[in-house]
């Protein structure tokens, strides 16, 4: 009997990086016991090779036939606190990954072996140009000071217009949290927006300030993630991932733009860090703030449900007015001109009369429209589908136009629906058109780009941003990157260039995110001693969502795209999961589809769940591989995570198909 228990306590679970059942249980062979620990790393065999794994548990008391033995110990001290390990669980359930493949997210690629102790340095705050906070900023601050002082998890969500001074409310939080020795996180949407907000940040933070984003070394960021953990850095600003940052007494997250695409991580493990900072804040009893001039409507629902508590920001600090906003019919300038433009007449006209008065232009060009749509030259109607109320989309092989979330099909019809006149297709041009045609048009003006094009190589966002705050570039011209967040003072002139790639798109949050991009946008102008002007260029004037961003009219937007979510029981009042196919051979990938919807439908009969498809993606066949979807549709995630589970359990894959789930999914692309 001593015997046996002694095997039991020499074996542990690994959790594995891979997408496998987790964890694996190894033996710890004598030379080992004693020497690892719970949050530890190990290099253990794995079938036919080594591979680095995370213990999530000692002392396994389970037979277990034959297991392999770990072959080193790689910490000589815990990588992962319990908290971590709480997180990292939560997320592998949550997003249907291995809990290896979600701690693995938390830990940088390259670590040093053993932990080496930082040296602790004096740490200071100071307070630089102290701003007068105007009666709003003060009552919010009330608020938040006191569930700092009560030491709970709360939720809030500051509703501030673009200059209402979040930033300042954000800097005041922070200091009160690290007056009781605690630590911050802060979460921007952008490597752009995190190189901003360093240089405000490092005013009143200085050598507390810890920076984390992609564009960091493997090395930097290793030299990065220890200093956290030591409890040398007390204030991470980051993006996406900063949200896993290993800090001590966490005390406070502060999530910016709360409503950005950028925090939804594209590959497994698919979270979004809103979610996992809204865990983790509640889990450690801290407090969670979000901000922005344009939430999602999943978060301004949660404030009328009093999930959340709202905080309001109604007017711009110094009583800066909005800005004057102008619509342009690009279907007039096209009829005048007897073909499509880029920058209209009266676009040019306001462009000639900024850089007379020494000011400087934004443009900017959604350009995430990604396909050719059909649309009517005579009045503007755009082809969409009868169920989903989203853009159909042409399939230029077959000649006809699909709905990507139910598969309804139609040949293109020769007239239009709506005034019978003919359709003609139409498609978009990027940044690198427009900056060349603004560059014919102003061959005396200083015209530069910002896209992922011309920001490839290390230190370039910053080093245009930093031009442009210069006045060393008159025009700007950029994507959906320049729309938030930046606070440039003479700036006097936003043109968008086209409105309406992003309504496009055959996605139910298409008219969400133009207003949110039209807003944000207007905001960038304005900010200085003189008020700002905003052209949008669009082939749509009439959309509600571009008639409300031109009124800075978040409320009427809400009111009106809520019902409509509601009618067609969209989030936020369902929850949905997207089940993606991929394979190199179309009929393969789409009868693995088909198979598994099968294994769904027998877990799902009797509940309020809706399974849709399989339908093609919109970007059918993407690095040479067939994608086709299936999306679960209910009320809550539970019983769709059950049927889930259980059909996973029975799934047996084919050979060259693979499946991922997007759980809460952004986009379907």
């Amino acid at each position: 009997m001593m015997l046996a228990q002694e095997e039991k306590t020499e074996l542990v679970d690994v959790a594995i990086p891979l997408p496998i059942e987790d964890p694996y249980t190894y033996r710890l062979p004598q030379s080992l016991v004693g020497s690892v620990q719970v949050g530890c790393r190990v290099r253990v065999p794995f079938r036919n090779r080594t591979i680095i794994g995370y213990v999530v548990a000692l002392d396994v008391q389970r037979s277990v036939e034959h297991p392999k033995e770990i072959m080193e110990v790689i910490d000589s001290e815990p990588l992962l606190t319990d908290h971590l390990l709480r997180l990292t669980k939560w997320v592998s359930e949550t997003y249907f990954s291995s809990w290896g493949e979600a701690i693995s997210n938390v830990i940088p690629r390259v670590l040093k072996a053993a932990l080496e102790p930082q040296p602790k340095q004096k740490t200071t705050t100071e307070e630089p140009n102290l701003v007068h906070l105007n009666e709003e900023q003060e009552q919010a601050l009330t608020r938040i000071r006191s569930c700092i002082e009560e030491n709970r998890y709360k939720e809030f969500f500051i509703f501030g217009v673009t200059g209402g001074g979040k930033s300042e409310l954000y800097i005041r939080a922070i200091k009160e949290v690290l007056k009781r020795g605690k630590s911050v996180i802060c979460l921007v949407p952008e490597i752009a927006l995190t190189e901003q907000l360093k240089l405000f940040f490092v005013q009143h933070f200085h050598d507390q300030l810890e920076i984390l984003h992609s564009k960091l070394s493997l090395k930097e960021r290793s030299e990065a993630w220890h200093r956290i953990r030591s409890g040398e850095k007390k204030v991470i600003l980051g993006a996406r991932s900063a949200v896993f940052a290993p800090v001590s007494n966490l005390g406070l997250i502060i999530m910016d733009e709360e409503q950005e695409g950028g925090y939804k991580q594209d590959q497994t493990p698919r979270y979004h860090a809103r979610e996992v900072a809204r865990w983790r804040a509640s889990d450690l009893g801290a407090l969670f703030i979000m901000g922005t001039a344009t939430p999602t409507l999943e978060t301004m629902y949660r404030t009328s449900t009093h999930e959340t508590e709202k905080l309001v920001l109604s007017k711009r600090v110094d009583g800066k007015p909005m800005p004057q906003v102008k619509i342009i019919d690009l279907k007039e300038t096209a009829e005048i001109n007897r073909r499509s433009v880029i920058i209209s007449p009266s676009l040019k006209k306001a462009i000639e009369e900024t850089l007379n008065a020494k000011r400087a232009v934004l443009l900017m060009l959604n350009r995430r429209g990604f396909s050719t749509h059909v649309r009517c030259f005579q009045c503007g109607e755009v082809l969409f589908c009868q169920h989903c109320a989203v853009a159909l989309t042409f399939h230029q092989e077959e000649q006809e136009v699909l709905c990507h979330y139910c598969n309804f099909h139609m040949t293109i019809p020769t007239l239009c629906t709506q005034c019978k006149h003919p359709l003609f297709r139409y498609s978009g041009v990027g940044t690198e058109k427009v900056e060349s045609e603004v560059a014919r048009i102003f061959p005396k003006a200083r015209v530069a780009r910002l896209d992922t094009d011309t920001t490839r190589k290390r230190g370039s966002h910053e080093r245009i941003l930093t031009q442009f705050r210069m006045q060393e570039i008159d025009i700007l011209v950029g994507t959906q990157m320049i729309a938030k967040g930046f606070d440039f003072q003479h700036v006097n002139l936003v043109g968008i260039v086209n409105a309406d790639t992003g309504l496009l798109l055959p996605d139910f949050r298409s008219a969400e995110r133009t207003f949110q991009l039209l807003t944000q946008m207007a905001g960038r102008t304005g900010r200085g001693s003189e008020p700002g002007t905003v052209f949008i260029q669009t082939y749509s004037p009439n959309h509600y969502s571009i008639q409300y961003a031109s009124e800075h009219d978040y409320a009427g937007f809400f009111n009106d795209e809520i019902e409509r979510r509601r009618t067609l029981r969209y989030p936020p009042f369902t929850r949905l999961i997207n089940l993606i196919f991929r394979g190199k051979k179309d009929q393969k990938v789409r009868e693995q589809a088909s198979q598994f919807r099968k294994a769904l439908e027998d877990g799902l009969r009797g509940g309020d769940i809706e399974l849709l498809g399989p339908a093609p993606l919109p970007l059918y066949r993407l690095r040479g591989h067939y994608r086709w979807h299936l999306m679960i549709r209910g009320l809550n995630t539970e019983p769709m995570r059950t049927a889930l589970q259980a059909a996973l359990g029975s799934y047996k894959r084919k050979t060259g198909v693979y499946l991922a789930i997007d759980v809460d999914p952004l986009t379907i692309l």
